[in-house]
């Protein structure tokens, strides 16, 4: 069966504003369209051993790594060695004409790593496994062990001038010609998916006649004409905007991607395929097209289609080309979907704190928290850079597969950075983040603070001593922890969450209590005091769009608990029958922490909103065993129960949407 060839992401997934400052955009914001607003296809990498045999990514050269694919395209990698007697010692290098006669020869012999078909690969080939979220060297080093941060020799001759080879700089991924003469670096290849990836073959771009390219190898289609120069934002502006042969998900193209229509033959001195790229109205030499990589922050990877380089960056506001694109067939990655995780309490009580194996619908009780198992949480374990890793390997960081984020695990060792038992003000808190970011913890320099919603996505609100998974998050304090968010009512309190039994609460800032980075994240808004964003549907409910909740937009009764679950499951409303009591996690994303106009809920949404004279909204968790947990809006603090017989609270129906 044929292996489908998909062409891999830069690795870059920042973006940034004018000022080089970190920032998430999204679309029909001016700059969304950016390298970091796209994941198609990651880099996906897996090791190999001796004979191509897979192994885990925790393994390295010691252990028998020898071999990299690239589920991608295909393409199998030799790995460096250390040593210096063996045949592909990392600090060798060769002349051009050398290679294949004084190295690939003998890989081949040898049979390297169980393989005789190794070869020198091409330029698109070789800048595959370039990572631009890297540099020196430029390449994930986790798995392309001894690599040296320099140049690396492509199989082509720059044709522009013979005497020259094209070369591949591992220090920072730019490609530029060297005379065939200097030694420098090799990496041999074998395989791949597709054979015609990084061919100079004009018959994969098919004219769809509508000034539209298509090419079949890397599956993007390109605008054919030109577009007026014009800086890098207002680029990333237009090609959003573009709406061309009835398509409309235009965007500026990434580094890798824009470096495969160069014509590496140079027909005609031209580095264009004229027949598909006719170039109307250009001359040399400035031929330099913008491409929506960044380098270093505040600078754009550009191409040169006058000398075919791309060993250039440019300041942002410079007047460049660029040329849109689009992908064919976009891949659904199913992790780009944000949920809620499940709350974790599945016991079952009435409201005398009796325990039930079971409660059916219909029966009383029914519809509290132990009845509904909404996302259940999906944790992995992952080691340096990310990668997937067992509890017997060194496991740095927690992701949430729910949420997309990944969470910092605290070490239990006292010498350590981030040992568990450390404990910050808040003003040490940040420097902490700061330290993580300096150490480029886990591989990652982007770690920050939580806000309070994010932290309340790892509380398990279940029976346990501790308030979270204590598997995946060892060496968690029965304690306070730190988040981003200032109790704005009074600005010397810091909002967080108390692990001991998961409630939200805020203290002095002066006070030292622990801290747990965070990073990542599906939904940049989720938990972002201003950045909410609910729908009033016009039949009584609303939908909270970061969350996916719909809401009863007015007050219900005041009732006790069993009434206020039979209420929700027995609701009919805006055509929906599958109400239900909400849980903690999404009842308390009802408290808008923004404090506007003095209140702690959103009163534009939820104008009637009882916040006197308790402000008590009951959710469907329960507290041991005969009491409600709920939410304040009086103070904005969930540390509250309330009596399940015969307190009398408001609550407000939720359901999925």
């Amino acid at each position: 069966m044929e292996k489908k060839f998909n062409f891999p992401d830069t690795g870059q997934i920042k973006c940034y504003n004018e000022e080089g400052k970190e920032k998430n955009y999204i679309k029909k914001e001016k700059l969304y369209g950016q390298n970091g607003n796209f994941i198609v296809n990651p880099i996906k990498l897996i090791k190999l051993g001796e004979n191509c045999d897979k192994i885990s990514e925790s393994k390295n050269w010691e252990d028998g790594l020898r071999i990299i694919k690239d589920e991608n395209t295909g393409l199998i990698w030799e790995v460096k060695s250390p040593i210096e007697e063996d045949i592909n010692y990392c600090q060798d290098k060769y002349s051009f004409d050398e290679i294949n006669e004084k190295y690939i020869k003998k890989l081949n012999s040898e049979k390297y790593g169980g393989r005789s078909d190794w070869r020198m690969p091409n330029k698109d080939e070789l800048r595959s496994i370039v990572d631009y979220s890297k540099i020196n060297p430029s390449i994930d080093t986790s798995f392309f062990e001894n690599t040296i941060p320099g140049f690396y020799w492509c199989e082509n001759v720059y044709e522009m001038q013979d005497y020259f080879g094209w070369v591949i700089s591992f220090g920072m991924g730019a490609a530029t010609a060297n005379s065939k003469s200097t030694k420098r670096f090799v990496r041999a290849v074998c395989g791949g998916n597709d054979k015609m990836f990084g061919k100079c073959d004009a018959s994969r771009f098919i004219d769809n006649k509508d000034e539209t390219i298509t090419d079949t190898t890397t599956g993007l289609m390109w605008q054919k004409g030109e577009n007026e120069r014009m800086s890098w934002y207002k680029s990333l502006e237009t090609a959003q905007n573009m709406d061309l042969a009835g398509y409309t998900d235009w965007r500026m193209p990434n580094i890798k991607e824009l470096n495969t229509i160069l014509n590496l033959n140079y027909d005609n001195n031209w580095w264009y395929y004229k027949d598909q790229f006719p170039a109307i109205g250009l001359e040399p030499p400035l031929l330099h097209y913008f491409s929506s990589t960044t380098y270093n922050n505040t600078y754009a990877w550009v191409t040169n289609f006058c000398f075919g380089y791309d060993g250039y960056y440019a300041g942002k506001n410079a007047p460049l080309l660029f040329r849109a694109v689009r992908n064919i067939e976009i891949p659904v990655i199913e992790s780009n979907e944000f949920k809620i995780s499940d709350h974790g309490q599945r016991k079952l009580y009435d409201d005398m704190g009796n325990n039930f194996e079971k409660i059916e619908e219909n029966e009383e009780f029914y519809g509290q928290a132990g009845n509904y198992k909404i996302n259940p949480k999906k944790y992995k374990k992952l080691g340096e850079r990310g990668k997937e890793v067992s509890e017997e390997s060194k496991v740095e960081m927690i992701e949430d597969e729910n949420s997309g984020l990944i969470w910092e695990r605290k070490s239990s060792k006292k010498g350590d950075f981030n040992y568990s038992n450390k404990k910050y003000t808040f003003a040490e808190a940040k420097n902490f983040i700061e330290e993580m970011n300096e150490e480029n913890y886990g591989g990652f320099g982007d770690w920050r603070f939580p806000n309070k919603e994010e932290l309340r996505t790892i509380v398990t609100y279940g029976e346990e001593e501790f308030a979270i998974d204590m598997d995946c998050f060892p060496n968690t304090k029965n304690e306070f922890y730190w988040s981003k968010d200032v109790y704005k009512s009074d600005d010397k309190l810091i909002w967080g969450v108390y692990f001991g039994y998961g409630c939200t609460i805020a203290y002095l800032n002066t006070l030292k209590f622990p801290m747990r980075a965070v990073r990542g994240g599906h939904n940049k808004n989720y938990g972002d005091m201003y950045n909410y964003s609910f729908v009033d549907n016009g039949d009584g409910t609303v939908t909270d769009k970061n969350s996916k909740l719909m809401w009863k937009q007015e007050e219900s009764p005041e009732v006790n608990w069993k009434e206020a679950l039979k209420y929700c499951e027995e609701l009919n409303l805006g055509g929906h029958n599958d109400w239900r009591l909400p849980s903690m996690k999404e009842l308390g994303m009802l408290i808008d922490t923004s404090f506007a106009n003095n209140n702690w809920y959103y009163e534009e949404v939820f104008p009637d909103t009882k916040s006197k004279p308790l402000g008590f909204y009951s959710s469907s968790n329960t507290f041991a065993e005969t009491f409600v947990w709920g939410i304040n809006f009086t103070f904005g603090y969930d540390g509250y129960y309330g009596n399940k017989k015969d307190g009398k609270y408001p609550f407000r129906p939720v359901r999925n949407v």
